[in-house]
């Protein structure tokens, strides 16, 4: 099976370094057959944005989830059945309405990096602020062969 790197390698992007979580929780949890990722922002300092840029950001903030996707299987992408969900957070004026535009920057991008199965549900929500001053921040649950 092809590996996770290889499969953003031809997408034009690679893996990012995982950091350290920024205050008191983990990047994922495992529960049997089940992994939540904890929320991955984009770019500090870089929101609220719109249009294009913001869309941008919600991949970069995607490739977060993906590299603690990685860490969290050991590479292993066969223990991956199903992206359940993902959690679009993204830093928006009052009036601002194309949430579901930005968000796809970062569904897009899982669904490229694993096919059918990173075909999932999704929320799109507008929020006032994100840690770090991000623009965007994306979650996911994902279900693993047991």
């Amino acid at each position: 099976m092809t590996s996770l790197q290889d499969r953003l390698a031809t997408l034009g992007h690679t893996l990012p370094p995982l950091g350290a979580p920024a205050a008191n929780y983990r990047l994922h949890r495992a529960a049997p057959g089940l992994l939540v990722i904890a929320g991955q922002i984009g770019t500090p300092g870089r929101g609220p944005l719109t249009g294009d840029a913001a869309r941008a950001e919600a991949e970069v903030a995607a490739l977060k989830v993906l590299a603690v996707l990685d860490a969290a299987v050991g590479g292993d992408l066969s223990r991956v059945r199903q992206v359940l969900r993902l959690g679009v957070f993204i830093a928006a004026a009052p009036d601002f309405t194309q949430h579901s535009a930005v968000a796809d920057g970062a569904s897009d991008l899982v669904v490229a990096a694993l096919g059918e199965r990173g075909e999932h549900a999704r929320a799109a929500v507008g929020v006032a602020s994100l840690p770090a001053g991000a623009a965007v921040e994306v979650e996911a649950l994902v279900e693993l062969v047991s």
